[in-house]
Formats: structure tokens, sequence, C-alpha cells
């Protein structure tokens, strides 16, 4: 009955949101910094951080079947309520660093394609910040959700597509002249998963379904949590699968910077789609992480702060972040900034859990997230 209703049409769309958000966090950059930190083992890494983030995934499902309902009837203990304000401000940061990051990778698979510099990948990034700042700041948004229904089938077909194209240069190489693994890098354990611990923001986005609570009952948004989480990680785990042997890693191309390197060395043909997807997706996972921040803060802060004055902090604090802060670099602070919200959220879960052994691996992931938050590095 239950998998009869997680394919629901009610489902679904409540889907479109946290999976839009997971393929725009991650589907442009975990393949090649994979690639820089594992090598030839890049799917153990693509596994280790798929499965914490279902684990994490648990403690955001609990606390909408559990804690809402507790929130709602105004029976929260005070400590949790402060907890959960804490992690309302901690995602509004995160938002702010993730609107950053997707924007400077969006700019830099244009840049690559047309040759562009490091000076012109910032100013487009600016450009694309400030145009999201001014109509947030003169109309606010519409058309949100058709605009994440329209990248993410752009993603899904192009990351088919090309996951196809990928797994039969695979087979074809293996027919002819055998198919050889990419080294895997010098680096130590300890570094290693400092690295995997830094690109949690790859996985990031089944917790938005946290904020659909005006649009959707809790059973919805547990269910599509859930299979915004399954479906991802199918796709992740197959689409590393693919593209490891066709890394550059070692060869004379040297390290992919990008997808669109692989994408250019392998199927020339799909340049275009990449960077073309990689406009979409980027552009309206920083819409959606804006309107949240601007949701949160203006929440949070009240009267104190408008609207318009909200979008402009968001605006003016990410534009920064581009000028100042490498793209790897971005990727691990966001990475850090959404586990210190995940942590919070998985000591709620705990606090809120009868179970012995729920309490306990609550109480591992917030340690976990915990050490992520102060260690997390990027890679390169």
């Amino acid at each position: 009955m239950q998998l009869r209703s997680m394919f629901s049409k009610k489902v679904m769309l409540a889907t479109v949101t946290p999976l839009a958000s997971i393929f725009g966090s991650g589907f442009l950059i975990i393949v090649p910094v994979l690639e820089q930190t594992l090598g030839a083992l890049s799917i153990l890494g693509v596994l280790a951080v798929c499965v914490l983030a279902w684990f994490i995934g648990t403690a955001i499902r609990h606390n909408v079947a559990i804690v809402e309902p507790l929130e709602k009837e105004g029976k929260q203990p005070a400590l949790d309520r402060r907890m959960e304000s804490t992690g309302d401000f901690v995602i509004v940061i995160a938002y702010v660093i993730s609107v950053a990051l997707y924007l400077r990778i969006m700019s830099e698979y244009v840049m690559d394609f047309f040759n562009g510099s490091d000076s012109a990948e910032k100013f487009l990034a600016s450009a694309a910040i400030g145009l999201i700042t001014t109509v947030g700041i003169a109309r606010g948004f519409s058309g949100l959700d058709l605009m994440e229904r329209l990248a993410l089938a752009a993603v899904l077909v192009i990351v088919t597509l090309l996951g196809g194209a990928l797994f039969l240069t695979d087979f074809t190489t293996v027919i002819g002249s055998g198919i050889s693994s990419p080294p895997i890098p010098d680096k130590g354990l300890i570094q290693i998963l400092l690295i995997l611990g830094g690109i949690v923001i790859t996985v990031q986005g089944f917790e938005t379904v946290r904020y659909l609570a005006d649009e959707y009952d809790p059973e919805t948004r547990i269910l599509a949590c859930r299979l915004s989480q399954v479906v991802s990680t199918v796709i992740y785990v197959a689409f590393v699968l693919a593209a490891t042997p066709a890394m550059g890693l070692g060869t004379a191309d040297g390290t992919d910077k990008t997808l669109l390197d692989i994408t250019a060395r392998v199927v020339p043909l799909f340049t275009i789609p990449v960077v073309i997807t990689a406009v979409l997706s980027q552009f309206s996972a920083a819409t959606a992480d804006t309107v949240a921040a601007q949701g949160n803060l203006h929440i949070l802060v009240g009267q104190q702060l408008g609207k318009h004055a909200a979008y402009l902090v968001i605006g003016v604090a990410s534009i920064v972040l581009v000028w100042t802060v490498p793209t790897l670099a971005i990727v691990a602070l966001a990475s850090r900034a959404f586990a210190a919200y995940y942590g919070i959220q998985c000591v709620v879960a705990l606090r809120s859990s009868d179970s012995v052994p729920a309490k306990v691996g609550f109480g591992f992931l917030a340690l976990l997230m915990l050490l992520i938050t102060l260690l997390a590095k990027p890679a390169g």
C-alpha cells in the first residue's frame, strides 16, 4: 500500500522540490570532486555520501511525523523550540552560501564552454544574483514550481542520456581494448573522509520537505523525501559508475575540473545540452534557495528587516562569497553549514524519540554532523 502511495500523483508533485534541489546541489560537481579524491574508487565515495544522506533523511522524516504535531499543538519543549529557531537561522546561512555556489557553478560551465576568464565567471554569477535579487524586490517570485519542474526534467533527461552514452563508451572500450581504471589519488584516509564530509552539499535538498507544510500533508512530505533520496541515489551511483572509466585523472588530459571536461572528451555532442542544463538547474536551485532564505530570514527577524531588505542582504552576501571564495571552498563551506543544520535536526529527533536504538543512532549522526561542521575540507 505504501509503495502505491509513494508513486501517487500528489507525492510525485511533492517530490519535485527536494529532487530538483538535490540534483541542483550535486549533479554537476560530484564526479569531478570524487575523481580528485578517490579516482577509481569514486563509487565508494558516492555510496558513502548517499548512505549518510539517507540516515539524515530519517531524522528529517521523524521530525515531520513527530515534532511538527507537537509544535502545532504547543506541546514542544522550550529547548526544542529554541533549537528549531537556531536551525532556521543556520539554514538561512546555508541557503545564502548555496546561492553563491549554484550560480558560481552555472557561470563556470558557461565560461568554460566559451573559454571565458575567472573574472568573467564571477561577473556572470554576480549578474545572475543581481537579477534574482531585483526580481525578488520588485515583484516577488511566481511560477517557481513550473521552473523547478522544467529544470528537473532537463536534468533527468541529460543525466540519463549522458549516463547511457558513458556506459556505451565503457562497453565499447571493454570490447575493443579492455577498460582501464583511473589511478587512485595519493590521499590518506582521514583526508578522504574530511573531503567526503565537505561534499554533503551534493545530496542536500531532501530537507526542503520541512518547508512545504502549507502545500502538503505530513505523510505526503515523508514519502516525497524518501522517494527523492531513492531516485537521486540510484542515479548518482549509476552515473558515477559510468563516468569513472572516462576520468582524465592520470592521462594527458589531466584531472577534470568540471563534468563538461569529461563530456567534451567522451561525448562532444552533449556539451551544449550539459551547459544548458547547468544554467537551468543552477539558476532554478539558486532562485528556490533565495526564496527559502528570504522567507526564513523575514520570519526570524520580523519587522526589523522588511522583505525587500531581506532579498538585498541575501544578494549582497552571495555576491561577496562569489568574489572572495573559490568554488570548491564554497562547496565545503556550504556542506559545513548544512551539516550544522542537520546536526540540530538530529538532536531534536533524538530528544523526541522514545526508542533507545533511535536515540543512539540520532546521537551518532549529530556527532558526525558536528565533526563535518568543524573539520570538512574542500577537494583539490
